[in-house]
């Protein structure tokens, strides 16, 4: 029998989960975590039955450990749109030291467009290429681009691309209508970060990697999302903010697939913080902008967790603890109560094994699987063009989820919407698909550098 490895590395313990295609857990193993993600991941490999590793068709982590950077690396960032008060440029509202470490280097050129698609100016390509020679002569190669307009035109950030690419052979872009939404200054944070991961990103997928090897391993290996689902190693590499705050979502939607709930609450007991949130037709609820890594503002989805410090949770009495989880309730209502971390004792949730609940973000893992988004904004006249731009943003999707690691075969879109742009003439639109499908090469789990 072919079976997922979940793996969740935590600061207190380290779990591992064995699930079969029909959801079941095939084995556990749980082990105290370590200073170090690969001892983790080898202390915990060695702790399964040795007879199953070879049936592992793939592997999804997630953690928390390791996850934030000693240090970021140097980015140049520029953005593509019309002059702005200093006070909103690049970076100007960044944690002074997090700015530090991404460095001084960013520029304002003209170009973009309005979210209508109106050019705003035409893109100065020399200003392009003079701050890329002058970011190269700097010592610096890595760049974030993010263009005015971008979600609805993306050509000012292409073409600016084209013009790094040729200055700085060997440069390592991020553009930022891959990654964000429609507001410019977050969506530029998304990227500049994005950039300043990746060599972190790569070091924690390498140690990873290794480690699955000297385990006897050669699946290959996923990172958890944000908002849960998984990613290629490839993937992570390239889009590392995708997924740098995953074991919450993990915990969580582990945590519904296991009760086979459709609706829930879930309250997740970190080992400083009780988290709870809800789940609504099997996905976690989700969230937009707020401060990430290093207290930057993003423009990325995450899930909505309701928080309270463990230390308070034992102060606050059992009437605020069930106001706290009541507030959560009223999102999901008629969602069954579940726990999962560590001790949830000061929270009455429905009584279940407390090893399962410890394993919910390994399991949620194992379950997920690989996911991609597109979050774009359009301008149509009519519901046919409407349609038909809807159908080209699900096929952009269903691109992204196989680069992202899906098996071709197995990609669809599981969820398209649109909503009309309240502020904006009629006829411009929000569009968001999300497309999911089996890690490449693996059997389908049914339910309960761009240079």
């Amino acid at each position: 029998m072919r079976v997922r490895l979940g793996v969740d590395v935590g600061r207190v313990t380290t779990v591992a989960v064995l699930v079969g295609p029909g959801g079941q857990t095939v084995a556990r193993a749980v082990v105290d975590s370590v200073p170090g993600l690969g001892e983790c991941l080898r202390a915990v490999l060695a702790a399964l039955p040795g007879d199953r590793i070879g049936e592992v068709d793939a592997v999804g982590l997630t953690t928390d450990l390791e996850r934030r950077p000693s240090r970021l690396r140097p980015v140049a960032a520029l953005r593509i749109a019309p002059p702005s008060h200093p006070s909103l440029g690049p970076l100007a509202d960044w944690p002074p030291q997090v700015a530090r470490e991404v460095g001084p280097l960013h520029a304002v050129v003209p170009g973009g467009s309005a979210l209508t698609g109106r050019q705003l100016a035409p893109l100065d390509r020399t200003a392009v290429a003079d701050f890329a020679r002058r970011a190269a002569d700097a010592g610096v190669t890595a760049f974030s681009v993010a263009a005015a307009g971008a979600l609805t035109r993306p050509d000012p950030e292409l073409g600016a691309a084209e013009v790094i690419a040729e200055a700085v052979p060997g440069a390592e872009i991020t553009l930022s209508h891959e990654l964000g939404r429609s507001g410019l200054r977050e969506r530029e944070n998304t990227g500049v970060l994005n950039a300043a991961l990746r060599p972190w990103a790569a070091r924690v997928s390498d140690t990873a990697e290794r480690a699955l090897r000297v385990g006897g391993l050669r699946a290959p290996l996923h990172l958890a999302r944000n908002t849960g689902g998984l990613v290629s190693v490839a993937y992570f590499r390239r889009y590392p903010v995708l997924a740098i705050a995953s074991t919450t979502a993990s915990a969580v939607r582990g945590a519904a697939l296991a009760a086979g709930a459709d609706r829930a609450v879930v309250v997740d007991a970190g080992a400083a913080e009780f988290r709870c949130a809800s789940v609504t037709d099997g996905e976690a609820e989700s969230s937009d902008v707020g401060p990430g890594l290093g207290g930057v503002d993003l423009d990325l989805a995450r899930i909505r967790t309701d928080v309270l410090p463990r230390a308070d949770l034992v102060l606050t009495g059992t009437e605020q603890v069930a106001e706290w989880v009541a507030r959560v309730r009223r999102r999901a209502p008629g969602g069954v109560l579940l726990a999962a971390g560590g001790d949830c004792g000061l929270v009455p949730v429905r009584a279940q094994d407390p090893a399962a609940a410890i394993a919910a973000a390994a399991y949620g893992a194992a379950r997920s699987d690989v996911v991609a988004e597109v979050d774009q904004v359009a301008v149509a006249e009519g519901r046919d063009e409407l349609d038909r731009l809807l159908g080209l943003a699900g096929d952009q999707a269903l691109a992204r989820v196989v680069a992202a690691g899906a098996a071709p075969a197995t990609a669809r879109v599981a969820f398209a919407a649109h909503t009309p742009v309240s502020y904006l003439p009629g006829g411009v639109h929000r569009l968001r698909v999300r497309a999911v499908g089996s890690p490449s090469g693996n059997p389908v789990m049914t339910r309960g550098r761009r240079t």
